[in-house]
């Protein structure tokens, strides 16, 4: 990973609370109409205990008061940060919710509420309730958060999926993953989506029907991509059903996975061909059946 690279490479976890909470008094591109004197000014007044929401091995962060954004700070910066204002963003920048860049690696970045798993990491009671919650939230969350590790993907970044990476806002029945790095050229990984999710959704351990529940999700949320008319957010062969299907009880796993990769290759002729639709919308039908009773 090239940490250099990566602004947003932090853990952190937002916990809402009153006194780190301040009325949003710049909202959208606001802020950002500001001189960047008048930014950088902002910036380091909000570089105080008060507005520090996390920290990660290389950086801390800060909430920006009174905006929507915090900014990433490098150990060894100092004041460096503000050696420099950029607004021209690469594609690491842009999946890794940059805003602008600053100096020494510094970045202003979108801010997120919500809470990291890595909260509930040495608390089993708690991460019981959390997983659940997360099981509980509707798959449309779930269909957004897979289009987002799309997204990187298709701009050739993996999602670091780790405990401390993915911020969950039950408010807005939200999940975003904020750390992304670049695809290793030298030393490829597996592209796994669908168990990358599955495996940070239920960290540090879970119980078996937790799992199970945020399994279905996971299944159903990448149908999404597969119904008629859709082009889905990313190659076809990268959706990891069999992956995770193992997880799946109550049902021939050796048919499941047939019907999964038949469920591939009528995609494909789908969206060259409409006469498909039909044999396509019958499959996907058979398998949401399938996954809500397994």
């Amino acid at each position: 990973m090239k940490l250099q690279e990566n602004y947003n490479y932090y853990k952190f976890y937002s916990i809402p609370t009153n006194n780190r909470l301040t009325p949003l008094s710049f909202r959208g591109n606001n802020f950002f109409d500001q001189s960047k004197e008048n930014i950088w000014k902002q910036v380091k007044e909000s570089v105080i205990p008060d507005n520090f929401i996390g920290q990660g091995g290389c950086a801390e962060v800060y909430k920006i008061k009174g905006t929507e954004y915090c900014v990433r700070i490098p150990y060894e910066s100092k004041d460096l940060y503000l050696m420099n204002y950029s607004r021209e963003l690469s594609s690491i920048d842009k999946v890794n919710h940059v805003i602008a860049k600053l100096g020494f690696g510094s970045a202003i970045l979108k801010y997120f509420e919500g809470i990291c798993p890595k909260y509930y990491q040495n608390n089993e009671q708690e991460r019981y309730k959390f997983q659940s919650k997360i099981a509980n939230l509707p798959v449309e969350s779930y269909h957004k958060l897979l289009q987002q590790i799309a997204d990187g993907i298709n701009n050739d970044m993996l999602f670091d999926n780790t405990g401390g990476n993915l911020i969950v806002d039950f408010n807005n029945n939200k999940m975003t993953a904020i750390d992304f790095y670049e695809m290793p050229v030298d030393n490829p990984r597996p592209i796994l989506p669908l168990r990358e999710i599955h495996s940070v959704l239920t960290c540090y351990g879970t119980k078996p029907d937790i799992s199970k529940n945020i399994l279905k999700k996971i299944i159903l949320s990448a149908l999404e991509e597969f119904k008629p008319d859709v082009i889905p957010c990313m190659n076809i062969e990268l959706f990891d059903f069999d992956g995770i299907i193992n997880k799946v009880l109550k049902h021939d796993k050796k048919d499941l996975v047939e019907k999964f990769e038949k469920l591939k290759q009528i995609k494909k002729l789908e969206i060259r061909d409409k006469s498909h639709i039909p044999e396509l919308r019958s499959l996907i039908k058979e398998l949401i059946n399938i996954i809500k009773v397994c």
